[in-house]
């Protein structure tokens, strides 16, 4: 699969939304993870996810810090990572989920947040499987809006279907749990419910819609163009204050290696 969002790289790493610090709680709690850990982000984008995994830079501290790989297989949104979030002790690696380039039984959690739908499931679980230690943890991440009743999001479902007839809403579900069931590498399964809330200001707000896949990256520029000025116009109606406040939920999915 070619990489995908290298286009809109910084738009990507400046706009995606957040994840709530209780999910890395939540992870570190449940798979024992501390600073002797080694935790892989798979398809880690420009890091987002990623630097929630890791420590923050600090020359003071000489305490070993937990390491943190982010592997994607764009270059573009790796670099744009370490613009973004340089304070961060994770290290960018270039590689995919079909074939992560760390060595096998080292990583004590392997995440995927916002990603798993793009891989071959089952060359990225054997992968996955492969690096992991006994014991060590898989978990798989997705976030959506709360819900699409809010006016401003009904305008954009509808926007975005006329300028992108091919859209798919759902493109990203799947019965994720039995699938970790039925590989058989896994046990202790478990999904959880996280909810967050993030805003922006507009400008940050049209980056974000530019950013995802059916929109930035299928889209044909000068249809890109028009797509994002109707966007702008039509969320200054509901928002006249510049300010957009959306909620998400966040689903985690979980197992450990056998």
């Amino acid at each position: 699969m070619k990489a995908m969002f290298e286009k809109y790289a910084d738009d990507y790493a400046c706009s995606r939304p957040g994840y709530p610090t209780e999910i890395k709680n939540f992870l570190f709690e449940h798979f024992s993870i501390d600073t002797n850990s080694v935790i892989a982000d798979i398809a880690c984008g420009s890091g987002i996810f990623t630097q929630l995994l890791a420590c923050p830079r600090d020359p003071a501290d000489k305490r070993k810090p937990n390491l943190v790989a982010g592997v994607d297989r764009s270059n573009a949104l790796l670099r744009a990572g370490v613009r973004f979030y340089g304070d961060y002790c994770f290290e960018p690696v270039c590689g995919c989920g079909e074939v992560i380039p760390l060595k096998s039984g080292i990583c004590d959690l392997v995440t995927v947040a916002q990603g798993f739908h793009w891989m071959h499931r089952q060359r990225s679980l054997s992968e996955m499987a492969r690096v992991l230690r006994p014991g060590g943890g898989i978990a798989l991440l997705w976030y959506r809006r709360k819900d699409l009743h809010e006016p401003h999001q009904a305008f954009l479902e509808e926007l975005t279907y006329k300028y992108n007839p091919n859209y798919d809403p759902k493109f990203m579900d799947a019965d994720y749990m039995g699938m970790l069931i039925a590989d058989g590498r896994f046990h202790d399964f478990g999904q959880r419910r996280f909810y967050g809330v993030q805003s922006y200001n507009l400008p940050t707000y049209i980056k974000w819609q530019r950013s995802k896949s059916f929109i930035g990256d299928a889209m044909e520029p000068d249809i890109l163009e028009d797509f994002l000025c109707e966007v702008e116009r039509g969320i200054e109606q509901f928002f006249p204050d510049g300010i957009i406040t959306e909620e998400f939920k966040y689903d985690l999915v979980w197992a450990r290696r056998r």
